[in-house]
């Protein structure tokens, strides 16, 4: 290379190559001190990140109710380009418990709604005198808007269901 005072003729193509030659020279240099740091242990920084990391490896045996292709599919129908498998994984857990969080309000809903009327009738027959755990109960529209009301949501029946 030629000192500070000194001229020198190159074209484009020749001081382009003798940069690029340079930068892979300093690569390689920081190749070799990047192997030896390779060697520290990772640990992570904070609880937080263990309790994440302990979260993701759980969540690798565990099959939700609803398949990753269908959490997969409503992503990208949104707008999501590429999701990694894990965020999936963890939005699919995050939807089953939401809709089962509505299903056991629902299912209060239903149980008080059903207490209330046999109390308020006044008289009980041998058949309303099951076990509780006997009981069948339906999940009607009139015990789910409470509980999507709960969480936020606004449902009403169709007009022609009126």
């Amino acid at each position: 290379m030629a000192s500070d005072g000194e001229d020198m003729d190159l074209t484009s193509a020749e001081s382009e190559v003798s940069a690029a030659e340079t930068d892979t020279e300093i690569r390689e240099d920081n190749l070799d001190t990047d192997e030896e740091s390779l060697e520290v242990e990772v640990v992570p920084a904070s609880s937080d990140d263990a309790d994440m990391e302990e979260l993701l490896k759980q969540l690798e045996d565990y099959t939700p109710t609803l398949p990753d292709a269908l959490t997969l599919r409503i992503l990208k129908s949104s707008g999501f380009a590429a999701v990694d498998p894990r965020i999936v994984r963890i939005i699919s857990v995050s939807a089953q418990k939401f809709i089962s969080d509505i299903a056991n309000d629902a299912l209060q809903h239903c149980k008080t709604r059903t207490t209330n009327i046999q109390h308020s009738s006044g008289h009980s027959s041998s058949k309303d005198k099951k076990n509780p755990k006997d009981r069948k109960y339906t999940l009607a529209m009139e015990d789910l808007v409470p509980a999507l009301a709960d969480h936020g949501i606004t449902m009403r029946k169709p007009q022609y269901f009126v």
